[in-house]
């Protein structure tokens, strides 16, 4: 039977239902805001998640799990959460750290081979508390990082490629001197907590982690028995593309869960039991983040708004985004996993925030953009040398391609300007007393590229 995405997505609203409690209105816009990602901007094929609103858990599953099978998304399908998994491998930490069998001031390299020698400045080692949260000097990727498959980045590097990256580095700060994200640092922390154990990543996990919090349906390698439920990921372009391996760095990204045992964890972190000491020694702020506000913990971020704080972290891999946050204080949580690679973040942030409403109302606001004004924006717009933009419209719908990219849809915040929610940027049009588009801005992280329209 051909399903067509909307009809799957009205079905299981149906079948879902809507809550007639104290929390039906945020349940409703929330599942306004998933449905217009998917419907209306064509960002995504599937998302499953659940929101916990003190002992109340209201699930919903939108679009599709596998556009090939036309199968629906269901709360006990695998999705991929990135790095969701960092919080895991902080909270096996903290639970050898309970347990006495390590300190968080401890150097890592007490615990590795006598092959690895870890960087050192200035006299400071790297501890555990460094690699948790990420102000070990170790860089985001390890430079020797060459993957023979771009489309699965981690499957071929290996453990000994680790160790030899890390005898031959030379970090730019001290520990403890700057927080810069790190997948490499996790990785690391998760392989050396497999070693203390002396066991796999995926036993250390299932032993601290997962069989406390009966996980029972939470993989680092998916069984045989349940690949069947194994979701597929998407690219940009809404293209099925490759599931990740990350044998050597699986405490950086390698989980693969469901909403329903995502729900448990979440529930988990809310109420601190099982595993109250280490889930409460996890989300204890150790030092400011970065410059929008957030602090860090082992693995969790944590920010504060106008009405109290949250705690929070996101994944992506090469097919799927995750986001997870809660708030202890009123009991509160979501959880969130697409099987695209379009960021589910401003949702959960605005559900925890209370600015559902607010992100809504600019969602149902956006302009609508004639085909016929789009067109006069089309065009080839050179940056720098050797890299331009190339813009094209398709009926009501614009998108952008960089030289070697993908192409990506744009969403009209006014006839001139359009944002690219895959990547966090936004390009502005100069146009003239016609609409006619003579030049663009790209404006991402913070730069500014200019480019002219290119005359044919």
């Amino acid at each position: 039977m051909n399903i067509t995405l909307s009809k799957v997505i009205a079905v299981l609203i149906l079948i879902t239902g809507i809550s007639t409690g104290a929390g039906a209105s945020e349940y409703q816009q929330l599942l306004q805001l998933l449905k217009n990602q998917l419907e209306e901007k064509h960002q995504g094929v599937g998302i499953s998640g659940a929101i916990v609103d003190k002992d109340q858990v209201e699930y919903f599953n939108l679009g599709l799990a596998s556009k090939s099978a036309k199968r629906a998304t269901a709360s006990n399908q695998l999705f991929e959460i990135g790095s969701v998994s960092k919080t895991f491998t902080a909270i096996a930490l903290a639970s050898m750290v309970s347990e006495g069998k390590l300190k968080l001031a401890d150097p890592v390299q007490k615990y590795l081979p006598d092959t690895v020698n870890l960087p050192i400045k200035n006299g400071k080692p790297i501890t555990f508390l460094a690699l948790a949260n990420h102000s070990s000097g170790l860089p985001r990727l390890p430079g020797n990082l060459s993957p023979r498959d771009p489309l699965d980045p981690y499957a071929d590097y290996t453990v000994e490629m680790m160790y030899d990256f890390l005898n031959d580095y030379t970090p730019v700060t001290e520990v403890g001197q700057v927080h810069e994200y790190s997948n490499l640092a996790v990785g690391l922390l998760g392989h050396t907590l497999a070693l203390i154990d002396n066991t796999s990543y995926q036993k250390m996990i299932t032993t601290r982690v997962l069989k406390p919090l009966k996980m029972t349906d939470t993989f680092v390698e998916v069984p045989f028995n349940r690949l069947i439920g194994l979701t597929d990921g998407h690219d940009l372009q809404l293209n099925k593309t490759k599931h990740w391996q990350l044998p050597t760095l699986a405490g950086a990204g390698a989980i693969k869960s469901t909403t329903q045992d995502m729900v448990r964890f979440l529930q988990a972190n809310i109420n601190r039991k099982p595993l109250a000491a280490a889930l409460s020694l996890s989300q204890q702020d150790t030092a400011d983040f970065d410059h929008h506000g957030n602090r860090i913990g082992l693995g969790w971020f944590s920010q504060k708004h106008a009405n109290g704080s949250f705690i929070w972290h996101n994944g992506g891999t090469g097919g799927y985004r995750s986001f997870i946050g809660f708030d202890r204080q009123n009991s509160k949580g979501i959880v969130l996993m697409a099987n695209s690679v379009y960021p589910l973040d401003k949702i959960g942030n605005a559900y925890l925030t209370g600015k559902l409403p607010k992100l809504l109302a600019a969602a149902s606001a956006a302009p609508a953009v004639g085909e016929s004004q789009l067109e006069k924006l089309n065009g080839e717009y050179p940056l720098t040398q050797g890299f331009a933009l190339t813009i094209t419209n398709r009926g009501s719908n614009l998108y952008v391609q960089g030289t070697g990219q993908p192409q990506l849809p744009l969403t009209a915040q006014s006839s001139t300007v359009f944002m690219m929610e895959a990547v966090q940027a936004k390009i502005v049009f100069d146009v003239d007393d016609n609409g006619n588009s003579q030049a663009l801005t790209l404006f991402q992280g913070g730069q500014e590229l200019k480019g002219k329209k290119k005359q044919l």
